[in-house]
């Protein structure tokens, strides 16, 4: 059992875990196309506070456009005569507005003070650095170079490790830049948080395996120990009749002058013990039989009424030899779903296990009658009665209580013969047992 619950666990977890590393996978592969998406946006959202077309006219920027210091301030017009743009009539409200614009393009890159801003202008082929965000070492202007050198707007410069981001705006090239290390560091966070919760999930899994496996090797303990109990009890029930029939041969070699109506007790002796082994395994083949059944075989309408008639007359002269009133409540035109061999072999075993354990002088009832639209038929022993212990195992194979068993009644299969060819039929028996009652059996039918 422990080689099962180890090979189960191992199995259990090796398929939910290719399971959840995929999954994972799967997982992390979208945060992180999720991150370079959100980090284009940002970048993006980053330029936006330069695309005031201050001189008025669509295309973006200019080239003499009065642009805002390396901490995202507007210069001073009196301070950068070379940028000045023409006097305008509104001039005081565009220097309100300007202030407002300076204003939130401060709080921009204090929220991204991780992207550098870069404007390269064409005509001049200069290069200047907006934002004091340090993301990079190397020379702007190859940096700048390196980036115009790429097909993409967005994209990695591995050399210089940054992450880029490009517009285009009349004759000059607006860039963002970040550094790798950005990205890297919150990629390493997703993919701490991704192995944590796999590594707790399959702590989870081992645990819940060990139940699992504890649960699954219940019906295979059960399994294996009843395939021990059929073993001894089959040996069990062989061995009497082949020790008797040998120790009757024994009798006869050593009497080998007397007559046969010497010996005949021998001879019949040896006879019981062969209509023992008969029986027997005339049963086993018969439980082999219905067992090899995988499902419910073809049912035709049968007359149970019929049935119970045939059987309650086979039986009245075994009440009067043991002395034991047979009554009977039998209603007209019963019929029933099931094959005419598992019917009569039904009834007759519940009629015979009646008879068998019913001692003598007490009462046997048999019953069938219809309601709503099942159909049932009844067998009670009145002066029987099962234990509680026994009662939910009389089915069991090779199960006999301990009266049952001394006296040697049986050999434990009749019943459970009779409940699989109920099931195979979709009737259902089940049996109740008390002192004012005594052992009542029902066998539910499906009415035709």
């Amino acid at each position: 059992m422990r080689a099962f619950r180890k090979r189960f666990i191992i199995m259990n977890m090796s398929l939910v875990g290719v399971v959840l590393l995929t999954a994972f996978v799967v997982i992390g592969t979208i945060i992180c196309t999720n991150v370079y998406g959100e980090l284009k946006n940002t970048m993006s959202n980053v330029l936006k506070p330069w695309n005031i077309n201050n001189a008025g006219s669509p295309g973006g920027l200019q080239e003499n456009e009065t642009l805002p210091d390396k901490k995202g301030n507007m210069p001073d017009k009196s301070d950068n005569k070379n940028d000045e743009l023409p006097a305008r009539p509104d001039e005081k409200k565009e220097t309100k507005n300007n202030e407002n614009k300076k204003s939130d393009s401060e709080k921009r890159h204090e929220r991204n003070d991780h992207i550098s801003t870069i404007f390269y202008y064409k005509s001049e082929k200069r290069v200047r650095v907006i934002s004091d965000s340090e993301v990079f070492d190397a020379n702007p202007e190859d940096v700048v170079s390196a980036i115009l050198a790429q097909g993409d707007d967005f994209g990695t410069i591995n050399r210089y490790h940054i992450i880029y981001y490009r517009e285009t705006a009349g004759s000059i090239v607006k860039i963002a830049v970040c550094d790798e290390s950005y990205i890297g560091s919150r990629l390493f966070k997703t993919v701490m948080i991704l192995s944590l919760a796999f590594i707790l999930s399959m702590l989870v899994l081992f645990l819940i395996s060990i139940r699992l496996a504890r649960f699954a090797e219940k019906p295979l303990r059960q399994s294996i120990e009843m395939e021990r109990k059929f073993v001894a009890d089959i040996s069990h029930d062989l061995k009497t009749p082949i020790t008797v029939t040998m120790a009757n041969n024994s009798i006869l070699k050593a009497n080998k002058n007397s007559s046969i109506s010497d010996n005949m007790q021998w001879i019949e002796s040896t006879d019981k013990a062969s209509e023992d082994m008969m029986q027997l395994i005339g049963n086993m083949l018969t439980l082999s039989a219905v067992d090899t059944q995988t499902k419910k075989i073809s049912t035709v309408p049968v007359s149970l009424t019929s049935a119970a008639e045939r059987c309650i007359l086979q039986f009245e002269s075994v009440a009067y030899e043991k002395n034991v009133t047979l009554e009977e409540s039998i209603e007209d035109d019963l019929i029933v779903l099931a094959t005419e061999e598992y019917l009569k072999r039904i009834c007759s075993s519940l009629v015979e296990n009646a008879f068998k354990y019913e001692p003598n002088g007490g009462k046997v009832t048999v019953k069938a009658y219809s309601r709503k639209h099942r159909i049932f038929f009844t067998v009670q022993n009145q002066n029987s009665r099962i234990s509680h212990e026994d009662l939910p195992h009389i089915f069991d194979r090779f199960y006999r209580g301990d009266k049952a068993r001394t006296e040697s009644k049986g050999h434990g299969l009749g019943l459970p013969i009779i409940h699989q060819m109920a099931k195979l039929c979709g009737a259902n028996i089940e049996a109740v047992s008390n002192e004012h009652d005594g052992t009542i059996f029902t066998v539910t039918f499906r009415k035709a």
